[in-house]
């Protein structure tokens, strides 16, 4: 018999507005690491509610439409997935900062230039386009990509 496997799910949001996408600038953890706002899920929650609580906590903003644009399994020592949306609108104010960090809207040109997660880098060209993206990465224990495929669905 086959072992089922226990992923561990979290959410991420790119938010776009004036080709700009904001992001997270991690304080301590992660050694500065640029990252989209988002999180792991709580009991009962979709990905949508994921998300939007998510990102709600982190930025004081409320998300309006977010679309799922990808798929990114991954594998260390654990097997997770993430689901990655993209939004254009939402409403609220922003906070400056959040327990992670600081939020800073990076030019949409600039996120293949700043210090992202590995995982992340890879799938940044698939963002903001009219298709769905799978990626597979096999990592180290140092969130470092071993391994990759992304593919369109």
């Amino acid at each position: 018999m086959k072992e089922r496997v226990s992923h561990l799910n979290a959410t991420v949001c790119y938010l776009k507005k004036d080709n700009q996408v904001l992001m997270i600038k991690f304080a301590k953890k992660w050694g500065q690491v640029y990252a989209p706002p988002g999180g792991k899920f709580e009991t009962g929650e979709t990905p949508l509610d994921c998300i939007i609580r998510e990102f709600k906590e982190e930025t004081g903003l409320t998300l309006i439409n977010p679309k799922l644009q990808g798929i990114s399994y991954w594998h260390d020592s654990y097997e997770g997935i993430i689901f990655v949306y993209t939004a254009t609108e939402y409403e609220g104010n922003l906070c400056l900062s959040s327990s992670e960090g600081e939020l800073e809207w990076i030019k949409t040109d600039d996120l293949l230039t700043i210090k992202q997660f590995e995982q992340n880098e890879k799938f940044t060209p698939h963002l903001f386009k009219d298709e769905l993206f799978e990626g597979k990465f096999l990592l180290d224990d140092k969130c470092k990509v071993l391994k990759y495929e992304i593919r369109k669905m």
